[in-house]
């Protein structure tokens, strides 16, 4: 891939249009291309993978510490819940440029406003 040109090519600062179909014209001549999306497509999808088993055990950690009876002995908080929203928030904060919370919280209003669109309800 001809990564001069393609450099050159967007430091031109041309309309979004105009650069793609250079960007397109340079990587259909590269001998490459199908090989190297293919390794672009493998990587994206062990990204995905990995995020869904994380967001997985995460969530089920969660569910299962906040369900479970044993939680207050003799009124006696076990597991903390705000230790379980730290968990859950350090979750987002891992992951986020790939997931976000649905609704605005307080700890993750810096890294929504930077990376997301305001498509959150307040809570």
């Amino acid at each position: 891939m001809d990564i001069k040109k393609i450099r050159d090519i967007i430091n031109l600062n041309l309309p979004d249009e105009v650069t793609e179909n250079y960007l397109i014209a340079i990587i259909s001549d590269d001998k490459k291309v199908i090989p190297t999306l293919l390794k672009m497509l493998d990587s994206e999808r062990e990204l995905k993978e990995k995020l869904l088993l994380d967001t997985n055990a995460e969530l089920s950690r969660a569910l299962v510490v906040l369900q479970d009876k044993n939680l207050k002995y003799n009124k006696k908080i076990i597991a903390d819940p705000p230790w379980v929203v730290g968990e859950i928030i350090k979750h987002y904060k891992k992951w986020k440029d790939y997931i976000g919370c649905c609704f605005k919280i307080k700890e993750l209003e810096d890294e929504d406003n930077n990376t997301r669109s305001n498509n959150t309800t307040d809570l």
